[in-house]
């Protein structure tokens, strides 16, 4: 069975993440995804947590100084906080990164 890189992420996040708690603001769940693994200090498997991290890394709002979007100002900053955590990734090493979004089971 197929799982895309957000629902594995939650599933295999120790403690796990719950994918989609919030369903009527379905557009931004990774960004929920994201904030609740640094909430919860949560542990990710480098295999799994360096392309995760690469898809805000490589979207073009990351660097932006101007940024003026609370929600990605905030999802950037957690980006940040969650690379800093156990196991530590360098979002440098990130750049350009290509990213399976689906894994078989």
């Amino acid at each position: 069975m197929a799982k895309d890189i957000f629902q594995r992420v939650a599933d295999e996040a120790r403690p796990p993440a719950v994918l989609g708690r919030y369903p009527g603001i379905p557009d931004y769940f990774p960004e929920v995804l994201l904030n609740d693994l640094v909430e919860s200090g949560a542990w990710l498997d480098l295999e799994l947590k360096r392309p995760f991290l690469a898809l805000w890394v490589n979207d073009e709002s990351f660097d932006d100084p101007d940024l003026d979007d609370p929600i990605e100002i905030l999802t950037n900053s957690d980006a940040r906080k969650f690379a800093a955590m156990d196991p530590v990734v360098d979002l440098e090493s990130l750049r350009g990164m290509k990213v399976k979004l689906v894994y078989d089971d």
